[in-house]
């Protein structure tokens, strides 16, 4: 791919973003743009979907400001327009597979904090849609309030190979809106017994609070499976279909760390007093 050719991509997959960001912006509540600068985004092809991500496929090129392509990073020309303008992080990557087999084979395109923050999923999305032409565009949705939104385009190349282009940016919730304006739930009044709900790919409240011999009950009101998980070993919800709960009882005093088995970035307290 000549470097003229990436550019074309990305300045077109640039409009493309902005028509996918604009939707989000009316379904999902997201508010003005803002300029990103921080670390790359690791980001992988999974099997399964968002709701349950299987094994890494293949690894994609970190998505940041310096636009990867295939592991180099694209010799920026001079910036112009306004310098209130916001150029979104990418990476384009050509994977040895075709097109037809990633989509018919179930997979989702995830994306990380950071190396550091492995386990924290920022963006996520469905491989699958229609097509245009010999291309599949997608939406990268927030995970967990994580302030990213995005768009992934798919390329069949023909001959074998897809390439991956990959647009993310930051964004700013209404203040107010949700737990978006960063305010963390207060910690249940302790009693003989509590409850959690897990919606929105979260645990409220957290932490839980509970007296000796009391007990905890987890509801889960997402539209995906969860588990209420202790660290190292302990209590184990199992699997948790929408609708379904989990009663555990705690007779000592001590701190319970636990997490969602399927989505590792769901993690919580439960305090025994």
């Amino acid at each position: 791919m000549t470097a003229m050719h990436d550019r074309m991509r990305l300045g077109a997959l640039g409009l493309l973003l902005v028509g996918a960001l604009a939707l989000l912006a009316v379904g999902g509540g997201i508010g003005a743009t803002m300029a990103h600068e921080g670390d790359a985004h690791p980001v992988h092809i999974h099997t399964g979907t968002c709701d349950e991500l299987g094994e890494v496929v293949v690894p994609l090129g970190d998505i940041g400001a310096e636009g990867l392509v295939d592991g180099t990073p694209m010799a920026a020309d001079e910036a112009m327009g306004p310098e209130t303008a916001v150029a979104p992080d990418s990476s384009v990557t050509t994977v040895d597979l075709p097109l037809a087999d990633i989509i018919a084979g179930g997979h989702a395109i995830n994306a990380h904090e950071s190396a550091e923050e492995i386990q924290n999923y920022i963006a996520c999305g469905d491989i699958g849609g229609r097509m245009l032409g010999n291309r599949l565009l997608i939406t990268l949705s927030e995970l967990d309030e994580s302030g990213y939104a995005g768009v992934a385009e798919l390329e069949d190349n023909g001959d074998g190979t897809t390439t991956v282009s990959l647009f993310l940016i930051e964004t700013a919730h209404e203040e107010g809106e949700g737990n978006a304006g960063g305010a963390t739930p207060e910690a249940a009044a302790a009693g003989e017994d509590a409850a959690v709900t897990i919606a929105d790919f979260s645990y409220n409240p957290d932490p839980i609070e509970v007296a000796v011999g009391g007990s905890v009950t987890w509801t889960n009101e997402d539209g995906s499976s969860h588990t209420a998980t202790e660290d190292g070993g302990g209590f184990n919800s199992g699997r948790l279909g929408t609708g379904e709960s989990f009663t555990q009882t705690f007779d000592e005093a001590g701190t319970y760390a636990y997490y969602c088995e399927y989505h590792a970035n769901m993690t919580a307290e439960v305090v025994v007093e």
